[in-house]
């Protein structure tokens, strides 16, 4: 079960299950978390979940969605992932990843947040820890890239590097690649259209892949091709 956890200067201001869809996050009171600093917009950033997997997409904030130091646009979280919100920290915890065991129930005390705030010191050390070990999960997964036949990915080739590739527009059409190790499998996450694979729409469950399948999602078309472990194919994207 993946939580957030908000905390200001080592104190835990909030916690949560991500049992919703989505979580908004921003100053507006409207927003499932609430996080009251001029640095914050509005309506600053949401996330949402993808199977056992957790995306963080910016809403066209005013300062930017910052993991880990690093601005994102959208950002597939890891287990420890720090979200920067002015003076607060909200780290996502994710038990599919790091097997730590949390239960719903479990609730952290106070005395547990130095296992969660941000050090300054040890925070490139365990990013760098973390990268290592999920670049080598990485490894052991089957490879592929697609090729956009139409829309905004037309005439790129894009090698599926991490876990999961989003694909198409949320609220139109949107789907996601998924890499396992017994290959690469399709499945739809929302939309007013549904994601198609070779002209046929999918249903709720994912669908292994196949070198030559057309993907259809929303105005964005793909053609997905396999990868052998071991090659190196070269990847070009067009601006």
């Amino acid at each position: 079960m993946a939580k957030i956890v908000l905390s200001l200067d080592g104190r835990i201001i909030a916690q949560a299950f991500l049992d919703t869809q989505r979580i908004t996050i921003g100053r507006d009171p409207a927003c499932t978390l609430v996080v009251p600093v001029a640095e914050v917009s509005s309506r600053h950033a949401e996330i949402y979940g993808v199977i056992n997997d957790h995306f963080i997409e910016d809403l066209g904030s005013t300062n930017g969605t910052v993991v880990n130091g690093k601005a994102v646009n959208r950002h597939l979280l890891q287990n420890g992932d720090v979200v920067f919100l002015g003076e607060y920290r909200l780290k996502y915890l994710n038990t599919a990843h790091a097997r730590l065991g949390f239960d719903r129930t479990q609730i952290l005390d106070p005395a547990q947040i130095s296992e969660f705030v941000e050090e300054e010191t040890q925070a490139p050390i365990i990013l760098d820890c973390a990268g290592a070990a999920a670049h080598a999960a990485r490894e052991r997964l089957a490879r592929g890239r697609v090729h956009g036949l139409a829309g905004r990915l037309e005439g790129q080739d894009i090698l599926i590097e991490r876990v999961l590739l989003p694909i198409g527009n949320r609220g139109e059409c949107s789907a996601v690649i998924n890499r396992r190790p017994g290959g690469c499998f399709l499945t739809h996450v929302d939309g007013r259209v549904q994601t198609l694979l070779n002209g046929a729409a999918l249903g709720s469950e994912a669908v292994p892949l196949a070198d030559g399948d057309i993907i259809d999602a929303g105005a964005e078309r793909l053609r997905f091709h396999t990868v052998a472990n071991g090659d190196a194919p070269s990847v070009v994207v067009r601006s």
